[in-house]
């Protein structure tokens, strides 16, 4: 859309209409928005309001188009249904379905969760690569950015739906380009278990999306596709950031951050800075560090009961890595007094807000069964961080009544 004028810049000839994944994209964003101006000045309040008639005018369930059991991505006025592309996972589109199904305005029924986005039959994996399991989605999981667009303010951890825990399927994607990269199957220069990651980026032939398969690599690697893994691999996302600026920082870091990619077979390196690449960057990093614009999202009050609707349940089997423990908090939801009960021995306890801000901080070392003071909290949803000595860090999802 051009800025100034409000009118459409076509994507191509036939592409010059209404885009629903990428108006789900910004949908997502203006709810943790929403979300975080919670204050009761008029510049607040307005900021709210306009956010919510955005929301609120989106006509998801117009791309049924023939009330069919799935979301179609384009409509153009001029050409109609031409582009005739089906939303269908695996990709990175699964936020439309989400928000579709949560509209307040315009709903479309959640069966079509499972018939429409799940409903391919190339949807199911279960097969294993380098001995780490995908339950959903292409072999060796796609290009990275399937796995992040739509997890940059839906919160992955503690649900899953009939098909998988999406946090540890977004994990084990992570881990199997890792792999790859270490495995490198075509021998390229620069591979290596702190130099991995594919994704859609520019490249020495122009743009294209790159994978961990034969077709699909070409000695290509984009800092945004295993540092926006940030919450799913923290370790080896921060040994990717450490390689890319401390080893290929002379190249690769420009005034703007990491340029887009690096082919060290070709010894090229982009000169570009593409939004849809380093904004991911700058979401997940905050998401791995506070857990912010998950929380400010998942706060909306439409979001639960679309997981609802949909299917999903608790399921606490999320692990980043190792860096994340066995813990267990109870009663949840919560009155007054939680009970924390740990498989190792606590030194840090932070409680934050959907907003992002810490609300109890408890330093001193505790032991591993510890009873907690929330009577002072107001309802809501909150996130328990628990520190162990060496800096890792667990966290729970907390309710309050």
């Amino acid at each position: 859309i051009d800025g100034n004028t409000g009118n459409v810049i076509p994507f191509s000839t036939k592409d010059n209409g209404a885009d629903l994944v990428e108006s789900a994209f910004m949908i997502q964003g203006l709810l943790a928005v929403r979300q975080y101006f919670q204050g009761t000045d008029a510049n607040e309040e307005l900021i709210r309001q306009k956010v919510t008639t955005l929301w609120e005018a989106v006509e998801w369930s117009w791309f049924r188009k023939n009330n069919e059991n799935v979301l179609y991505w384009h409509w153009s006025p001029n050409y109609g249904w031409d582009m005739n592309m089906q939303i269908r996972g695996w990709m990175e589109a699964s936020i439309v379905y989400m928000l579709a199904v949560a509209s307040p305005t315009y709903p479309v029924p959640a069966n079509l969760w499972t018939l429409g986005w799940a409903g391919a039959s190339y949807y199911k994996n279960g097969k294993s690569f380098y001995g780490i399991k995908l339950d959903v989605g292409w072999d060796y999981g796609g290009p990275l950015f399937f796995s992040q667009y739509s997890f940059l303010g839906f919160d992955p951890r503690d649900k899953k739906d009939s098909f998988t825990n999406y946090f540890n399927n977004n994990r084990n994607t992570a881990l199997i380009h890792r792999q790859y990269s270490i495995a490198n199957p075509k021998g390229y220069t620069g591979y290596s278990a702190s130099c991995w990651g594919l994704t859609a980026s520019d490249d020495p032939d122009g743009y294209t999306v790159h994978e961990p398969t034969s077709t699909r690599d070409n000695g290509t690697i984009s800092p945004t596709a295993a540092l926006s893994s940030m919450p799913f691999t923290p370790e080896y996302s921060m040994d990717a950031l450490r390689h890319f600026y401390r080893v290929l920082g002379g190249q690769l870091w420009g005034n703007f951050g990491f340029y887009d990619a690096i082919n060290q077979e070709r010894s090229w390196v982009a000169g570009s800075y593409l939004a849809i690449d380093q904004g991911p960057i700058i979401d997940m990093m905050e998401n791995e560090r506070t857990q912010l614009l998950w929380d400010l999202f998942m706060a909306n009050p439409e979001i639960q009961p679309m997981l609802d609707a949909i299917g999903f349940v608790d399921d606490f089997t999320a692990i980043a890595e190792s860096k994340m423990w066995p813990v267990t908090i109870q009663p949840n939801p919560v009155a007054a007094t939680l009970t924390i009960n740990s498989s190792k021995e606590i030194n840090r306890i932070v409680v934050t807000n959907s907003a992002g801000q810490v609300v109890k901080n408890i330093n001193n070392k505790v032991e591993s069964i510890f009873q907690m003071d929330v009577s002072g909290l107001k309802s809501g949803i909150y996130i328990v961080s628990l520190y162990d000595q060496k800096g890792n860090i667990t966290t729970r999802k907390l309710v309050k009544k």
